[in-house]
């Protein structure tokens, strides 16, 4: 992978980062104050294309002054060398200059080769000056579209990311047609927007007001996107029955999280919530000698009717505090598995 497909990607998991940490606790395991004035979500969504395969969302500033993210950086002694690395490239801070965040990932078109296109919109304060001068001093080109600045990586050819500095509020990071096409939409031209997807809204409306991060998706769009990474075709062919899915988390002391997925039909759902339940009547068992993650699963509660199924959780503090402590004994005894094993090779 080159040079500039590396910082692109980095720049796509800094952006979702926030996101994927709700979802992927709630899916291990079994609000973003919205401020809006109506139920159709941030206005970032605008720049969304209709048809998208996933949209992630994360409140960053309600992130990273959150207590649970306080707690997390100082048990796993992160000092943001992710983030440094970020600001390096991009000269943007991701803890001060950045207050929102919407990633989206759209399919391929049909008979397309290679992945599927998406972009990441960062929403914040960002000194335009600043970026321009450190693409530039490290060869990077700048062109103009619609009164947008688009920066260029030098060794960047074809298929290359596109960093857009929209104005001094707004960035757009991805494949050159879905940045130039969010720039169109931004302006209210172009195809239409992900807000008139009457089935998307009702997703959209289904998550938590109060949630910090929230994730809505198609797995079957999501995993059929030709030339998609194979991860995400396997998960789209292990969950046939999903029509849509919507993670949201609420960080605070602790995480709030809910998962919901809708089914193909009243079976599907059914057959869902029949999964759900026994994966959590295995993990019951599992715990059983492990009683410091007992009170994390009785957190967990599933309802649902219909094509619908929704699991409930929340995350004490504390017991971030033991699965982290868990999580950093079995790192360790790994690195010192990996220690003996080179000093054997070695001998």
């Amino acid at each position: 992978m080159s040079t500039a497909k590396t910082r692109y990607f980095l720049f796509g998991s800094a952006a979702i980062l926030t996101a994927g940490l709700a979802a992927g606790t709630v899916a291990y395991m079994g609000g973003m104050p919205r401020a809006l004035a109506s139920n159709t979500g941030p206005d970032e969504l605008s720049l969304v294309p209709a048809g998208a395969a996933m949209v992630a969302y994360a409140n960053v500033q309600g992130v990273m002054t959150s207590e649970f993210r306080q707690r997390l950086n100082t048990l796993m002694d992160n000092e943001g060398k992710g983030r440094q690395e970020f600001q390096e490239q991009t000269g943007i801070d991701v803890e001060r200059d950045i207050d929102a965040v919407i990633a989206a990932m759209s399919p391929g078109a049909e008979g397309a080769t290679g992945h599927g296109s998406g972009f990441v919109a960062l929403r914040g304060r960002f000194d335009i000056a600043k970026i321009e001068a450190l693409v530039t001093s490290k060869g990077g080109q700048l062109t103009d579209y619609k009164g947008a600045r688009l920066l260029v990586a030098p060794e960047d050819k074809g298929e290359s990311p596109r960093i857009a500095l929209v104005n001094a509020g707004l960035v757009i990071v991805g494949s050159d047609s879905a940045v130039k096409a969010a720039i169109d939409r931004n302006a209210g031209e172009g195809t239409a927007s992900i807000t008139s997807d009457g089935e998307f809204v009702r997703m959209l409306e289904s998550v938590d007001q109060n949630s910090t991060v929230w994730a809505i998706g198609r797995p079957q769009v999501l995993g059929a996107s030709v030339g998609a990474d194979p991860g995400v075709q396997v998960l789209g062919q292990q969950m046939p029955e999903v029509k849509w899915f919507a993670a949201s988390g609420h960080l605070n002391g602790g995480l709030t999280a809910t998962i919901r997925a809708e089914g193909k039909d009243d079976e599907a759902g059914k057959n869902m919530r029949d999964v759900v339940q026994g994966v959590l009547a295995l993990a019951r068992l599992q715990l059983e000698s492990k009683p410091e993650f007992k009170p994390l699963l009785n957190t967990v509660s599933v309802e649902g009717t219909g094509s619908g199924v929704a699991v409930h959780m929340t995350l004490p503090a504390e017991m971030l505090d033991v699965i982290v402590k868990q999580a950093s004994a079995v790192h360790g005894e790994h690195l010192k598995q990996l220690h003996d094993k080179h000093r054997t090779a070695e001998n």
